[in-house]
């Protein structure tokens, strides 16, 4: 069972230094895919800057995205280096 809908937003559960996005940064979800006897089941989700602009599209495990929160306050910032 999908646990984000498909074209919702979420936040990274975790660091992902080799794409230079941090814990927290918002992503928009816009495949799933459910478990085979090849990978667990994770989802494909879009990284876009401010203006809209796809920064890039990465598959992540469940238990790296996390749901996002009432009074959350997104920020905004510059990628850091890798």
């Amino acid at each position: 069972m999908m646990k984000f809908e498909l074209y919702s937003s979420a936040a990274l559960a975790e660091d992902l230094p080799e794409k230079k996005l941090k814990k927290g940064d918002l992503v928009t979800i816009v495949e799933h895919l459910p478990a085979n006897e090849l990978h667990r089941e994770g989802y494909v989700a879009e990284v876009t800057d401010v203006l809209g602009n796809t920064v890039c599209v990465l598959t992540l495990r469940e238990n790296q995205l996390q749901t996002l929160v009432p009074n959350a306050i997104p920020s905004m910032r510059m990628p850091v280096a890798a």
